[in-house]
């Protein structure tokens, strides 16, 4: 739908606020949000190359937290 928000700015500013004690510039939430969905696809597309290389019908928890710490490691500045 137009219009239609993915997320809730101000709960991310708050959030983030709440564990840094440090206010969040203009677009930096919007920054936060992309790198999240960047890591979550890498981390969902290497996991499904996890399950089929070991004969898995589907992606499961143990495929994703075989190449969790690789995927972090890849978004580490």
């Amino acid at each position: 739908m137009a219009g239609q928000k993915l997320y809730p700015r101000a709960t991310v500013k708050k959030i983030v606020k709440a564990h840094s004690n440090c206010n969040v510039s203009k677009n930096a939430d919007v920054m936060m949000f992309l790198d999240y969905m960047l890591f979550m696809q890498t981390l969902m597309k290497e996991a499904t190359i996890e399950a089929k290389q070991g004969g898995e019908r589907g992606i499961t928890a143990r495929s994703v937290k075989k190449v969790t710490a690789d995927s972090l490691a890849k978004f580490r500045g």
